[in-house]
């Protein structure tokens, strides 16, 4: 009897493991690594995340939506001037998705008509961007890579 009583409590404590190592526990920092050695020709990356002191502040570089909405996020853009931009902002909700897609795809806009004015070379790639929601997460993608950048991001969050 005692036996079968820690064979449960085992599996109650397997099953735990199995859970705290779910989805929510992602790296954004590691999940960030993933997709920018995804696309090789990118130069030099500045980036900015959740963990920051000034977090709501930098979000507000990529997107308007409140934030109190959002788990985590992160952007990695060009050091160099060029479009190249990454984000993944993860919700607290799902539901709250779509609302973060769109935000991406406004910001999308203004960097358009920021480089229209000083860069019009990189504007064909901002244009390219795309942005898609996978479950809790919304992402924004601008690079040469992009196809790779992407896969980088869906066999990660499907670990």
């Amino acid at each position: 009897m005692k036996n079968k009583i820690k064979a449960g409590l085992l599996a109650v404590c397997m099953l735990a493991a199995v859970f705290a190592g779910s989805s929510d526990t992602v790296s954004m920092y590691d999940l960030r690594t993933a997709m920018e050695a995804a696309d090789d020709t990118l130069g030099e990356m500045l980036s900015a995340d959740s963990n920051s002191e000034d977090a709501e502040d930098l979000f507000a570089y990529i997107s308007d939506m409140d934030y109190s909405k959002v788990d985590k996020f992160f952007v990695s853009y060009s050091n160099e001037g060029s479009a190249d931009e990454i984000a993944v902002i993860a919700l607290k909700n799902a539901s709250d998705t779509s609302d973060a897609e769109k935000s991406l795809k406004d910001h999308v806009q203004d960097r358009i008509n920021v480089f229209s004015q000083y860069a019009p070379e990189e504007v064909k790639k901002a244009e390219n961007a795309i942005t898609f929601k996978d479950g809790k997460y919304a992402v924004l993608i601008i690079c040469d890579k992009q196809d790779e950048v992407k896969k980088a991001f869906t066999d990660f969050i499907g670990k």
